[in-house]
């Protein structure tokens, strides 16, 4: 597939050397494939589910699409690697969401990620000690047998002087190798790392100020965009009125059909001239209020839901119960209101696209900004940071698109 082997190359280019081993344990589940509109993409890879990277320091890196949204992911997958690979916590980088550098994902949401991202996890990292195991018994001619790994070092249970490191293993050579056999996870008993109390891997920079979000990116030259918004939903705008702008050299003016935006290099400057815009929408007409919301919602919904899991027999257990009752519950009309905005920032270099996204789904946002820039896919790199917080709210791209087509559009 041509877009995984460039995803490789780009791969290994910015990583460099090392061990870096591929596993082909079955379809995650965290994945999701054949759902959502990112499932059909050419970034769906066919050959590999996650890899690892043991560098010559010794410092493992773990590549996985999901994102930290503040949960806590970034530590406690981390630790799941530790345990598996016998390498202290402090040695372990995560690299989320990259969608250059990560294999493809559907996207973090649902409390989803601790099960059903890590099982297969484990089952990686167990397959990577393994290979180490086989590359230090070549290194030291000692049977695998009789090897064990420690503190990130493989060492002969019979002559504990005789061993070697993973990054002495992994020093000036590049090595891929494959596991064809599965490898056995430990057994909780053995477990030192999870389970167990860590001051989390983001604690300082978040707690310092130091931890960078979306809406902290500074490039050279950047502008900020203040974007004309419908007052309501299904909104549309009839005419705009930009003439209160035309004597304002600052200024930078984008009109392509709805976008409407003014750009500058300070913010407050941009929306001080988005107020001077005059613009009159057509308002559908609408009866919504707390008490008609629901049925409008499930009106509107594209379908009425998957089932994920069903197990039992829910006329058996009627038959059972002493009283049954059939009542419907409805909640509140509530917004995903997070402390982190929805901010985007995008660069284009040559023909590459590189966005910066607070988005809980950057494999879907890569293609979605692929489609509003008619580009390939593999043009489009998105990069999420720290993102604050989601609740589902993050799974939809519209700031990440506006921000690629401003930057298309602006140069």
């Amino acid at each position: 597939m041509k877009s995984f082997l460039l995803n490789r190359r780009n791969f290994l280019k910015a990583t460099g050397g090392g061990i870096i081993v591929f596993f082909a344990a079955g379809i995650l589940p965290a994945q999701e494939r054949g759902r959502g509109p990112a499932s059909a993409g050419p970034e769906l890879p066919t050959d590999f589910n996650a890899y690892l990277k043991i560098g010559a320091d010794g410092r493992v890196s773990c590549f996985t699409g999901k994102v930290e949204l503040g949960q806590g992911i970034n530590t406690s997958l981390a630790q799941m690697l530790a345990d598996e690979l016998d390498v202290p916590l402090d040695r372990v980088d995560m690299v989320m969401g990259d969608t250059d550098l990560c294999p493809w994902d559907m996207g973090t949401f649902g409390s989803r990620t601790t099960r059903f991202f890590g099982p297969p996890l484990l089952q990686a990292a167990a397959e990577a000690r393994s290979i180490l195991l086989d590359l230090a018994a070549e290194h030291l001619l000692v049977p695998k047998a009789r090897l064990s790994a420690k503190d990130g070092a493989v060492f002969d249970t019979r002559n504990k002087d005789s061993q070697v490191t993973y990054g002495q293993l992994a020093r000036g050579k590049y090595i891929e190798r494959r596991l064809t056999a599965k490898a056995s996870i430990k057994q909780v008993a053995e477990r030192r790392a999870m389970g167990k109390p860590e001051r989390r891997t983001d604690a300082v920079p978040k707690v310092t100020g130091q931890a960078l979000y979306t809406g902290d990116i500074r490039l050279p030259g950047m502008l900020y965009a203040a974007i004309l918004r419908p007052p309501a939903h299904g909104a549309t705008l009839k005419r705009v009125d930009t003439s209160a702008l035309k004597e304002e050299k600052e200024i930078v003016l984008v009109q392509d059909g709805d976008l409407v935006a003014v750009l500058h290099p300070y913010p407050d400057v941009a929306e001080k001239a988005l107020s001077r815009i005059r613009a009159e929408y057509e308002i559908p007409s609408g009866d919504l209020d707390y008490t008609t919301i629901f049925k409008h919602l499930l009106d509107v919904a594209p379908d009425k839901g998957d089932v994920v899991s069903e197990v039992g027999n829910l006329k058996e257990g009627e038959g059972l119960a002493a009283k049954t009752f059939d009542e419907t519950y409805f909640d509140h009309y509530v917004a995903h209101a997070c402390l982190e905005t929805h901010t985007a920032t995008a660069k284009i270099e040559g023909d590459k696209v590189t966005v910066w996204a607070s988005t809980q789904t950057p494999f879907p946002a890569k293609e979605e900004i692929a489609r509003a820039l008619g580009i390939p896919a593999q043009k489009v790199r998105v990069m999420p940071v720290f993102v604050g917080g989601g609740f589902g709210g993050k799974t939809y791209n519209k700031q990440a698109v506006e921000a690629a087509r401003l930057a298309k559009m602006t140069g």
